[in-house]
């Protein structure tokens, strides 16, 4: 592997937190049995929404802006292995944490990451760049000034090029926003982190129950169970920490020249947790809704969910870089799902409405139009829309129904699936990519005990 190290002269309080604190907690034996994925690192998503689903990502250059203990530059590395020429650029403030990623990537054997040991502020004078695709997940609401932040990333892009960025939710985390104001006026002119940290768990066992932290604890602490010491200092103790809200996201993508593709997970996975009808059913006041302009709209169901703690995001240099069904050599498979029985369950249920449930465990109905069980039999992850519409033709003996009358019924049944993050599209002229599961099966095998 590779690597590169440059002074630090930046984020001083930053740099010390995740040098002592290397965050998130990882213990690198774990990469013998398990790959951790990370929702905006598939390839598949990325091919779909950044790059009309027609990338294939022979020869992709990707920085991990801020890797942290490294599970975006592990995960996109082990993707990406068996493509040729494809690099991973690594680069992180903290030495703590980049050793815990570097044995990470050593027990799997990936070996085309460069390691640079150095802040996102001086990437300029690093010239690492151009990069295809740029991962920034919890960075960029720790800088002094994200603007410029993101314009050194912008800069750092192929003309084509696009990121998946993670910034904080600001009302989600209105109440730890208060603890960690708490903890700064209870740890004035205090030095030593330990005693921060122990201040801290003295503090949340003292809290009353009126107290507005208290009254959501549980929502925030299994960060901590699972962390210890280490997320407990994330959440409550970081000396820069930025909460965005729907409004200010897209103003500030736009100021620096970018466009927002959409809101992917974590906390929900497609963009129905952005969407009011998720959450109103009243028709008049939902009309009225609709008419506002789509960042206003997913600015009240911001509000209105209460859950939106992290924003997940694509973002691109150009506008509308997504896949579309309007491509007839686009190719529709399900993504992380395989909804077993529903074309039976249509087929067994002519007209019925069928309740279909998110990764976010919301629920959306489903109304099946005269085709919607033909599209689900032939829709296998490898045929085209193209081939599809002609298995249609030959099932119904129907030669002269059109393309535009098979694809307005499918581009329906494709947005509902889309939308709760069940399907996505690729170009015919590309493949599919392997199933997390396959990926790690050949470490795992590397250190089975039948292999010593």
């Amino acid at each position: 592997m590779n690597e590169l190290q440059w002074p630090m002269d930046y984020l001083k309080d930053v740099k010390e937190q995740y040098e002592n604190y290397p965050y998130p907690l990882r213990d690198p034996e774990e990469e013998k049995t398990r790959l951790l994925a990370t929702e905006d690192g598939y390839l598949d998503k990325i091919n779909h929404y950044c790059y009309a689903g027609r990338q294939n990502f022979d020869n992709f250059r990707v920085l991990i802006a801020g890797g942290g203990t490294g599970s975006a530059a592990i995960f996109l590395a082990e993707q990406l292995r068996d493509h040729q020429n494809a690099e991973i650029v690594y680069l992180d403030i903290s030495s703590a944490s980049m050793k815990v990623a570097r044995k990470r990537a050593e027990i799997r054997e990936l070996s085309r990451i460069t390691w640079v040991n150095n802040s996102i502020l001086n990437l300029p004078e690093l010239n690492l760049g151009p990069f295809d695709y740029i991962n920034c997940v919890g960075v960029l609401h720790h800088l002094e000034d994200h603007h410029k932040g993101l314009r050194i990333l912008h800069g750092q892009l192929q003309d084509d090029g696009c990121m998946g960025v993670m910034v904080y939710g600001r009302h989600a985390r209105t109440a730890v926003y208060q603890m960690q104001e708490l903890m700064r006026l209870v740890n004035t002119d205090e030095t030593s982190m330990q005693t921060k940290v122990d201040n801290t768990k003295i503090i949340l066992s003292s809290l009353p129950p009126s107290n507005s932290f208290k009254r959501c604890e549980r929502e925030w602490l299994t960060e901590v169970e699972e962390y210890g010491d280490i997320g407990l200092y994330d959440l409550f103790l970081h000396s820069h920490d930025h909460g965005f809200d729907v409004l200010e996201i897209y103003d500030w993508v736009e100021s620096c020249g970018l466009h927002l593709v959409d809101f992917i997970g974590p906390e929900f996975e497609s963009r129905i947790g952005y969407e009011p009808k998720t959450f109103i059913t009243h028709p008049g006041l939902l009309k009225k809704i609709s008419t506002l302009p789509r960042p206003r709209q997913q600015a009240i169901a911001e509000i209105l969910s209460g859950l939106i703690q992290r924003h997940s995001f694509y973002l691109s240099r150009r506008p509308n870089p997504q896949a579309k069904p309007d491509d007839l050599n686009n190719v529709p498979f399900f993504f992380k799902t395989t909804p077993q029985g529903l074309a039976r369950a249509i087929d067994s249920n002519p007209g019925k409405t069928i309740t279909l449930t998110s990764p976010d465990r919301i629920s959306v109905h489903l109304t099946p139009s005269r085709f919607t069980s033909k599209f689900l039999h032939h829709l296998d992850g490898a045929a085209s829309i193209k081939t599809i519409f002609a298995a249609i033709r030959r099932d119904l003996d129907a030669p002269h129904l059109s393309d535009r009358e098979l694809l307005d019924e499918f581009k329906s049944l494709y947005k509902i699936f889309n939308d709760i993050g069940w399907m996505l599209l690729r170009h015919d002229s590309v493949g599919p990519c392997p199933p997390p599961a396959g990926l790690q099966a050949r470490v795992s095998k590397r250190y089975s005990p039948e292999n010593g």
